[in-house]
């Protein structure tokens, strides 16, 4: 178990390329109802807030310029490139446009504290700015479809709070509280909180490319052009952030953390609010998206990781700490 465990959390990303790919080309799929993948989300983030690292989140009040910063260049540099990819790549395309438009305001990832703790940054930072995510999200993302022309492509803001109240806040919620009433269930759920987050996103990827499949196959000669465009929507943010961030004179860790904050968004919460309120095409940009921002994602923690912080950004973190 402890095998199948590691190799489905290490290889998700190609894990979840593959299954896109064989569902797509299989006779067969796994039909469920639409709040099956809301299920399975909402258990991937129940066992994220059982294993958050709570007790971190207690220095961050020292880090209220980094907060703000970190939060400011999300819902700025995030959503404005998505912004501009639909309308410049997909205008006249209002589902996928939509849909791209959804992966950028979204909240940030699971998967960015993971990244930002292998890659030797402060992952609570991550933590702090992803609870900001959860209010501001659905208060921008109505107002990015505005300019949007198209009358199935309308998403209320009490829509999607009702869809963040039941898929993140009280799945979020349930894992803190679990967790501070049975302390050692965090160190005891760690194999489980991997196993069960990497097959749920696995099914959850599975259904939607199945219900998805009709609606790909008639735009499938704008795949290529779409995962140019995601691409650059992952992949600039990401960039750009950290360097804004070391421009700021923010710590080495601290700006590990931003990167990572600002270009991993909840796809798979885009996947599903695009299926479940404008259409199966709509979810493919979500998808497309996380299979890129978590192999991208991947290979930065990776590089991070084998460049050790600077001395003076290590005796900083520590003196904030204290």
């Amino acid at each position: 178990m402890k095998l199948l465990t590691e190799f489905l959390s290490k290889r998700l990303p190609l894990l979840i390329l593959l299954i896109a790919v064989i569902t797509y080309f299989s006779p067969y799929y796994l039909q469920a109802p639409p709040w099956i993948p809301s299920l399975l989300l909402g258990i991937v983030i129940f066992f994220a807030g059982l294993s958050m690292d709570i007790d971190a989140l207690r220095g961050i009040g020292r880090k209220k310029r980094e907060l703000f910063i970190a939060s400011l260049l999300k819902w700025t540099i995030t959503v404005f490139i998505s912004v501009g990819i639909a309308y410049l790549f997909f205008s006249s395309n209002p589902e996928l446009a939509a849909g791209i438009i959804l992966s950028g305001t979204v909240p940030s990832a699971t998967a960015a504290t993971l990244y930002t703790f292998l890659a030797g940054g402060n992952a609570s930072l991550v933590i702090a700015a992803s609870l900001i995510d959860v209010v501001v999200s659905p208060i921008v993302t109505p107002l990015s479809f505005m300019g949007i022309s198209d009358t199935l492509v309308t998403i209320s803001f009490f829509d999607l709070f009702r869809s963040f109240l039941l898929i993140v806040v009280l799945p979020l919620s349930a894992g803190i509280i679990t967790q501070r009433k049975f302390p050692n269930s965090k160190h005891h759920s760690k194999a489980a909180t991997k196993f069960g987050s990497s097959l749920a996103l696995l099914i959850t990827v599975h259904i939607i490319v199945g219900s998805g499949r009709d609606a790909i196959e008639k735009e499938i000669a704008i795949l290529p052009i779409l995962f140019l465009a995601i691409f650059i929507q992952v992949v600039f943010p990401m960039i750009a952030s950290y360097f804004i961030a070391k421009k700021l004179l923010i710590s080495e860790a601290d700006a590990r953390a931003i990167l990572f904050q600002v270009g991993l968004c909840n796809t798979a919460l885009a996947a599903i609010l695009a299926f479940e309120f404008i259409g199966e095409l709509a979810a493919i940009a979500p998808i497309i998206n996380m299979i890129i921002n978590l192999s991208t994602g991947s290979w930065i923690s990776n590089y991070f990781a084998r460049k050790s912080i600077p001395e003076e950004c290590v005796l900083t973190k520590s003196a904030d700490a204290r």
